[in-house]
């Protein structure tokens, strides 16, 4: 009798274990996703996404990861004084309660590198942003020659 109510406690805790690590970031989302087609001879390609927090706690995402791709990062986009632009690794985006972070065209992005294969317009690809605590928090993204106007 004992040992059965150890078999089902214990059941009972991974069972919730499970149940709460998957829920980790279920309130972060991912919304007006996309990555910007290039040649099939291309190494790199960006992407373009805005995530947003709609929890009751921080959320600091510090990297990003592909399915097509060795090596993802999160970039910066600064404009110098002397009006030239420089790209650079962004460590991290800290997103409180409530906000929404924007990787766009022109500004800060993804940067998927070190393809394995160019995915072609017309595909979609997984993206996953990476958070400091709980899980991976991912969404497929089309391939697109062009923005999209509904963004």
């Amino acid at each position: 009798m004992l040992n059965h109510f150890y078999k089902k406690t214990c059941q009972g805790a991974v069972l919730a274990a499970v149940l709460c690590s998957g829920f980790a970031h279920a309130d972060v989302s991912i919304s007006e996703g996309w990555l910007r087609a290039v040649p099939p001879v291309s190494p790199t390609m960006a992407g373009y996404l805005t995530v947003t927090n709609n929890g009751a706690s921080s959320v600091k995402i510090m990297g990003a990861s592909s399915e097509v791709a060795g090596h993802t990062m999160l970039h910066s986009m600064k404009t110098l004084e002397d009006g030239t632009r420089k790209m650079g690794h962004l460590h991290h985006i800290m997103l409180e309660p409530g906000e929404s972070f924007s990787l766009s065209p022109g500004g800060d992005h993804l940067m998927l590198m070190k393809l394995q294969r160019v995915p072609q317009p017309g595909e979609s690809v997984t993206v996953c942003l990476m958070p400091a605590e709980g899980d991976a928090i991912c969404a497929d993204l089309p391939v697109l020659r062009e923005r999209p106007s509904a963004f």
